[in-house]
């Protein structure tokens, strides 16, 4: 390997006043095979190659680098801070030698390390800071030994003076700030696609945060906030995490999107091949946890993984910009948030591939944030059109529901009336004096009026999308009016309880479930109990509201009784509403059934 000494172009100069300096003068050597001591390393220059460049990358799959770069000190200063900028390095070591003499060794950091790093932010996540001094006008020369296990060696080296260094870490704290806004942001967006999966029912926003959850621990989260160590040591991620995050990134990503784009609506059988490879990547997961102890499988994982996350990135960007021609909204924000990680990820599996010559010119940060917020905002104009989408179907729903209820009192109450009219008039029109045949007719009568009282009750409740409990009161109290007339000997009592909010509302589904149970009771009663007392109390005990209903009348074995006689119908009422109800009747000593509204 070429190596160049005996002149003064492989040095770097510090000179004048300054406040940072890059590195760009350096050597260095990579290797997979194992790690070499600095004693060795010191006598084998041999083992180095020269670069001049800000940028050092070793590629993938070189966990057992070195660099050695030269300092020649010809400004005022010799207090210095020396930066190495990597994230996720496993050990790092870092020596000062002169003339091939070591001469000082600095603690060990990284991630294995991390009583060495510094407490304060960004400490081992970003930057490992070293104080340095050299004399004036000494040359002096720094090995660093990294061990990066996950991933590729990626590092660019500077030097501070130290006032520069104090400026520094003041940005150090603005970012600080910035980013435990962005966290607290990204938390609450979790929260917001929760409740709204709960509210709407529709599996895009549960994907949705579980998409931004994964997104901020991988480039954010494991960076800042949460030490990868730990998902190495008490998770069962293991030293590969990074591309274990990016399947299931690569999961949520595809679940989500699918339906943020609508994708069955433009290509149903695109949304199908979506769908199967969302779950087998989930699958390959799960089959990653088990398998990343092999090596060959580290770099099977590790290739499949970033370039599944670009297969797919560019797969729906390429799917959004079509759709953008057909006015899809949503497709719109996915092209104008996707527009900086595209160029990101694309330029950073590049950097993997030792294809560029330097870092990514826009930050993760403001990548991921700008992505989260723009999508966010997205979601929650998706939100607002469902809601919109919804008020408008209630609307076209209660028109109908209105058309068909005028439809039932003008047609069917109207031919009901009239068959009324035509039973009870055919004794007199055609001298009817058969008394059985009269009956018969009369019971015919009856089953008619019945009829139509129960034909507007369903009308009544068919024009009401909400049945206050006033009316539901007052509907009771009509057919409690209307039994004390039908019998003489029965003495019938409705009762509210006053502590239930006056504003008590339910749905007309829940109401009318209510006032049907309430009168299958008490037709029971009425029918088959002889009973001489019939009391209904709606009462308000433990927060919920509890309907009972009561007869005095002979009662019944319930083990032996058969199911008939609507109590099969009240339960099944109940069931459909989502209340508990209780029966409880003994030979003689009356009925109890206890409907609760949870």
């Amino acid at each position: 390997m070429a190596i160049l000494a005996q002149n003064d172009s492989d040095i770097n100069i510090l000179e004048g006043n300054f406040d940072e300096i890059t590195i760009s003068k350096h050597y260095t050597y990579s290797s997979n095979d194992k790690p070499l001591d600095i004693n060795l390393v010191l006598e084998t220059d041999s083992l180095f190659e020269f670069h001049e460049k800000t940028f050092l990358n070793s590629g993938v799959f070189h966990p057992y680098n070195w660099v050695k770069i030269k300092v020649c000190n010809k400004s005022n200063l010799t207090d210095f801070v020396f930066e190495f900028n990597q994230t996720y390095i496993d050990s790092i070591s870092f020596y000062k030698a002169k003339d091939n003499q070591l001469i000082e060794t600095f603690p060990k950091k990284g991630l294995y390390f991390e009583e060495g790093n510094r407490a304060s932010f960004l400490s081992n996540k970003y930057a490992y800071i070293y104080p340095i001094s050299i004399n004036k006008n000494d040359t002096v020369s720094f090995y660093i030994n990294a061990i990066v296990n996950d991933g590729a060696f990626r590092a660019m080296n500077k030097i501070w003076s130290v006032s520069g260094y104090s400026q520094r870490e003041k940005d150090i704290k603005v970012r600080t700030s910035y980013l435990e806004f962005f966290g607290g942001f990204t938390f609450l967006v979790v929260i917001i696609s929760i409740a709204m999966f709960f509210f709407s029912s529709q599996s895009l926003y549960f994907y949705y945060a579980g998409f931004v959850t994964v997104i901020f621990l991988n480039l954010l989260g494991l960076r800042y906030f949460v030490s990868p160590i730990y998902f190495e040591k008490y998770l069962f991620f293991g030293n590969n995490f990074l591309e274990m995050f990016t399947l299931l990134q690569t999961f949520f990503v595809v679940q989500y999107l699918k339906h943020f784009l609508s994708i069955k609506m433009y290509y149903p059988k695109l949304f199908v091949i979506l769908e199967r490879a969302a779950w087998f990547v989930l699958l390959f997961f799960v089959a990653a946890l088990f398998l990343r102890q092999f090596l060959w499988f580290y770099a099977v994982s590790y290739y499949f993984a970033k370039l599944l996350l670009l297969v797919v990135t560019i797969s729906f960007y390429t799917i959004a910009i079509k759709l953008c021609f057909k006015k899809v909204i949503m497709a719109y924000y996915f092209v104008v948030a996707y527009f900086p990680l595209m160029f990101f990820v694309v330029y950073y599996l590049l950097t993997a591939l030792k294809l560029t010559s330097g870092y990514s010119p826009l930050e993760w940060e403001f990548v991921i944030f700008f992505e989260i917020f723009v999508l966010s905002i997205a979601m929650a104009h998706r939100y607002y059109l469902l809601i919109q989408e919804n008020l408008a179907y209630q609307k076209k729903l209660y028109e109908q529901r209105l058309k068909i209820s005028r439809d039932l009192h003008d047609n069917i109450g109207a031919q009901l009336t009239f068959i009324i009219s035509s039973i009870e008039n055919l004794p007199y029109a055609f001298n009817i004096k058969n008394k059985r045949l009269t009956n018969k007719l009369q019971n015919i009568s009856t089953f008619t009026k019945d009829t139509i009282y129960e034909l507007r009750d369903t009308i009544w409740a068919m024009n009401k999308s909400k049945i206050s409990l006033e009316d539901l009161q007052s509907r009771i109290s009509n057919f409690v009016e209307k039994a004390n007339l039908h019998s003489q000997n029965i003495r019938f009592a409705f009762n509210l309880d006053d502590s239930i909010p006056k504003n008590t509302e339910f749905s007309s589904i829940v109401g009318m479930n209510i006032y049907r149970i309430i009168q299958e009771a008490i037709n029971n009663a009425f029918k088959y109990a002889d009973a001489k007392e019939v009391s209904v109390r709606i009462l308000n005990t433990k927060a919920k509201i509890e309907v009972q209903i009561e007869d005095d009348g002979k009662g019944f074995d319930i083990q032996e009784i058969d199911s008939g006689n609507g109590l099969n119908n009240m339960k099944k009422r109940a069931k459909d509403i989502g209340a508990d109800i209780k029966i409880e009747s003994k030979l003689t000593q009356g009925t109890q059934i206890i409907l609760s509204l949870n």
